[in-house]
């Protein structure tokens, strides 16, 4: 697999190094090499690993790769070896989150800042995870009420954990997004998402959590409409998406009331994240806003970026 010689496939894709660096040594160990793809643009722009590296084999043994990491990751969950501790603001929150699973990072953050919630607001995020998000709206707007929704039984009880942890009252239940029990759908102030990224057009991960939370199986708009109709009128819901599937999303929502806002890697650099903001009932017409520059051009963050990431001020639209 040296020089181009063979086609190589996508076998999985992560921003955890962790697991990277594990799933290789499996491969190893078959006797299969693989190769990493996407280091370089993960290092320039997600040093917050946002942005997952693809790891590669042969194709011709792409299938039997795929076989000895979903048994290998299941084997490697069963011995203990599951969550990592990270830190968010600045190192004001810590989040246990699982170490092979589906992991938040500078979205999470961004998503959180995104919100436009006060004191006595109530708001809820749909497809919490292990709850940064939440933890993050949670620590900036201190008396907001914040409830997270995630199908997972034991990501819910990682986030109940960490909310514990961080001092944090906020309430995670395990609910589905498209099915929440009755006793759950009530309306809120504010709701917002992080929805999984990949339609029918995006390479399944092994890892079962992960494959969970990343392909949406063709749903996005259903994950929108969901979010719209939790939220009370004049209300606002937020979404962070892929900025390829803009026209997709647009199409699930309301002609009125959405604000485009993009993510910038870099000064030229086009946006490969958006944020979506929509009031509901509004009559405003769509606004396409200027956005957020992440990064300068040394990689290191933009002074507005790190007053979000680090400092954990709102994203002002």
């Amino acid at each position: 697999m040296r020089g181009g010689e063979a086609a190589v496939r996508e076998v999985l894709k992560t921003n955890n190094p962790v697991l990277l660096d594990y799933a290789r040594v499996l491969l190893a160990d078959a006797g299969i090499e693989a190769i990493v793809f996407d280091t370089h643009t993960s290092v320039i722009e997600g040093s917050l690993g946002i942005l997952p590296r693809r790891l590669m084999v042969p194709d011709a043994q792409h299938s039997r790769a795929e076989t000895i990491l979903r048994e290998g990751l299941a084997e490697g969950s069963a011995a203990g070896v599951q969550e990592t501790e990270d830190r968010f603001l600045g190192g004001r929150i810590a989040v246990h989150q699982p170490e092979s699973g589906f992991r938040s990072g500078l979205d999470a953050v961004m998503l959180a800042a995104a919100v436009p919630a006060r004191a006595g607001d109530t708001a809820l995020e749909l497809g919490a995870g292990a709850g940064a998000a939440s933890l993050c709206l949670a620590a900036r707007v201190p008396g907001c009420r914040v409830t997270g929704w995630e199908i997972d039984p034991a990501l819910a009880d990682i986030a109940t954990s960490n909310a514990h942890a961080n001092g944090l009252d906020v309430a995670f239940v395990t609910a589905d997004v498209f099915a929440p029990p009755s006793a759950f759908r009530c309306d809120y102030d504010h709701v917002f998402c992080n929805p999984p990224f990949h339609g029918d057009d995006g390479a399944s991960s092994p890892d079962a959590g992960r494959a969970l939370a990343l392909q949406d199986k063709g749903r996005l708009g259903d994950w929108l409409a969901a979010g719209l109709k939790r939220t009370v009128s004049n209300g606002s819901f937020t979404a962070i998406i892929r900025a390829d599937r803009l026209g997709e999303a647009l199409a699930a929502l309301p002609l009125a009331g959405v604000r485009v806002f993009p993510l910038w890697p870099k000064h030229g650099v086009s946006a490969k994240r958006l944020i979506l903001q929509v009031r509901k009932g509004s009559r405003a017409p769509l606004e396409t806003l200027h956005g957020l520059v992440l990064h300068e051009a040394d990689g290191s963050y933009t002074e507005a970026a790190d007053d979000i990431l680090r400092g954990g001020e709102g994203l002002e639209f």
